[in-house]
């Protein structure tokens, strides 16, 4: 499932792959729709070690935010040397509009420099389920949504919300297609 394919990967191209991780599934089904529109394998975070990274030039990254914290930090923490030395996309699911200024303090504060400074960031479209979300993570968005002063903001934390959408990928599809179909000049 891991080897490195791309319908071009013959000629020289570029090789990719997507890594991911989430929490509730909203992340999983976008790393799906992306896989089965550029035609790449898809691997939980989990499941993957750097000797798997080693054969592609593009990786796509995907982690959901729990928290403020993205969840795949960990993993990408210990797998920098590796993958700073790829051409990194990366692809944030979360229930906070892309155009907060909150979203940029998540990047800031959960991604290592040298991944900012590299990186292609695209935020999705999240969405929060209250009746599939465990009982913790309920009792803690009561309390978020207690603590929120904006009534708008407010009302999405107590009723949930399911803003996936699959076209939300289009900026992202587009820059991976350019990636992947240059030529690797290694």
């Amino acid at each position: 499932m891991c080897k490195p394919v791309n319908l071009l990967n013959k000629q020289g191209y570029m090789k990719g792959i997507i890594i991911y991780q989430g929490k509730y599934g909203a992340t999983d089904q976008y790393a799906k729709w992306l896989a089965a529109t550029l035609t790449l394998p898809l691997i939980e975070a989990k499941n993957i070690d750097s000797s798997k990274l080693v054969g592609y030039d593009v990786v796509i990254l995907g982690s959901s935010v729990y928290v403020g914290k993205l969840v795949i930090t960990r993993w990408l923490t210990s797998y920098l040397p590796v993958l700073i030395q790829k051409k990194l996309l990366f692809f944030v699911v979360s229930g906070t509009s892309a155009h907060d200024p909150s979203q940029q303090g998540i990047i800031t504060k959960n991604l290592p420099s040298k991944v900012r400074d590299t990186a292609q960031l695209f935020f999705l479209p999240g969405r929060c389920i209250i009746s599939q979300l465990s009982w913790k993570d309920r009792i803690i968005l009561k309390m978020g949504a207690w603590l929120e002063k904006d009534p708008q903001k407010k009302a999405v934390m107590e009723s949930g919300f399911d803003e996936m959408n699959e076209r939300a990928l289009a900026p992202l599809i587009t820059v991976a297609r350019t990636l992947l179909h240059h030529r690797n000049s290694d």
